[in-house]
């Protein structure tokens, strides 16, 4: 009697996991096609025929800089927010940094959206990329301390300098960088290299890179560019 209701527990268990599991699926590729659709509705993420600043040619062309409106910015910071929230490694999490320039706006719109999730402490921090010689000279923006714990924030990798210069920041004054997430993942292999941009900075710093979206949910959201994508992905591997 008592290993037939263990194995009735372990079944309820296991179906309660598989359905957790699908669920979890779901929302996740519900979550990146609403990514697409604004980056799509902003003008963040065009479609026609552009060379990028490494001399390759793309048939899209991906800038969060454009996002300037409070509208466009609260649509930003809150889904960042939603992704930092439903990632475990990040639960200890105290500080948002985004190197400057791109990445200040995406920590701090980021910061306001999460202390709408109740983790109000959290702060917004960037860096200087000049040095200041009076007043407060610190090398950051904002409240930051040793032992704090770091999600860093920005819109793409593409050599992935500016992420490793500024892990070398925070660590330099005994903060805890936990990972990272980005707002695309264009899953190009890099010139010379059979990595992606993104499996690079894993490969090298160890941390954890969370896209919102990928160059691969596009045709999710637009099945009419799926082939145009496939032929991109290909010539890049």
């Amino acid at each position: 009697m008592i290993f037939m209701q263990q194995a009735s527990c372990r079944l309820r268990w296991k179906k309660w996991k598989t359905k957790t599991k699908q669920k979890f699926v779901k929302n996740q590729a519900t979550f990146k096609a609403r990514a697409v659709e604004f980056f799509i509705r902003e003008e963040v993420l065009k479609f026609g025929d552009f060379t990028l600043k490494s001399g390759r040619k793309s048939p899209y062309f991906f800038n969060t800089g454009s996002l300037c409106t409070g509208e466009q910015l609260a649509d930003l910071g809150e889904l960042y927010a939603e992704k930092l929230n439903s990632i475990p490694e990040f639960r200890d999490a105290t500080v948002i940094f985004g190197s400057a320039y791109k990445g200040i706006p995406i920590a701090v719109s980021t910061a306001i959206a999460i202390s709408k999730l109740g983790r109000k402490g959290m702060r917004a921090v960037s860096d200087r990329k000049e040095a200041k010689t009076h007043g407060d000279v610190s090398g950051f923006l904002g409240v930051i301390k040793r032992g704090d714990k770091v999600v860093i924030v920005d819109d793409v990798i593409s050599t992935g300098g500016t992420k490793i210069e500024a892990l070398e920041k925070l660590k330099e004054i005994g903060c805890e960088p936990l990972g990272f997430i980005i707002a695309f993942d264009r899953k190009e292999k890099q010139q010379g290299s059979n990595k992606t941009a993104l499996e690079s900075l894993v490969t090298s710093t160890g941390l954890p890179v969370y896209p919102l979206a990928t160059a691969s949910d596009i045709a999710h959201v637009k099945p009419e560019f799926a082939s145009v994508l496939e032929a991109h992905l290909a010539s890049t591997a």
